[in-house]
């Protein structure tokens, strides 16, 4: 899946749980490919099983949080991250990377950066750079361009070779730009 071979990815993961039908990381991967391929009722219904076969398995539920999201369904994606917190409160920075996402689009920006922050103290090994992203895009709305400005450049310095690295480095460019003008007010 790493490299970009979802097809064989797929082929394996079906062997595996055709084999073992309780196989929930499998069920989870297998769903994780499914949406990378843009197959998303497919993927959730790989999670679902995932789910399914054990319910204690947090990476189901981030898996059904991550599909909750690609379909802008908010309340949803904040009751399944919120479910994987609970399953696993202390090394989860997906579950409060998804409840933060959840809680922006829901328009609770306090609650959005309080989650967007716990997610970057706990992210140590920056698996989550989005949620830079993210903060840039609350502090925006609080119209705060300084803030947001160092949260894309956070962003740069952790994916720096990202696909979508050009625009936010044009999106920065231009959030200086109004970050000066503010200054000069």
């Amino acid at each position: 899946m790493k490299v970009g071979k979802l097809a064989s990815a797929e082929d394996h993961l079906r062997k595996a749980v055709q084999e073992y039908p309780q196989y929930a990381a499998a069920w989870a991967l297998l769903g994780q490919v499914l949406v990378a391929g843009n197959r998303i009722e497919e993927g959730r219904s790989a999670c679902s099983q995932a789910s399914g076969a054990d319910s204690s398995y947090v990476p189901a539920y981030l898996c059904l949080a991550d599909v909750a999201a690609q379909l802008n369904q908010w309340h949803e994606t904040l009751d399944l991250a919120d479910r994987a917190l609970t399953l696993d409160p202390v090394q989860n920075v997906y579950g409060n990377f998804y409840i933060a996402m959840a809680q922006f689009h829901l328009g609770n920006l306090p609650a959005a950066e309080r989650n967007a922050l716990e997610t970057i103290d706990a992210d140590h090994f920056h698996r989550v750079p989005q949620t830079h992203l993210l903060l840039a895009q609350i502090y925006g709305a609080k119209h705060d361009f300084s803030g947001a400005s160092v949260q894309l450049r956070a962003y740069l310095r952790a994916a720096p070779s990202s696909p979508d690295s050009a625009m936010v480095r044009k999106s920065l460019a231009e959030l200086e730009g109004q970050s000066r003008k503010q200054e000069d007010q």
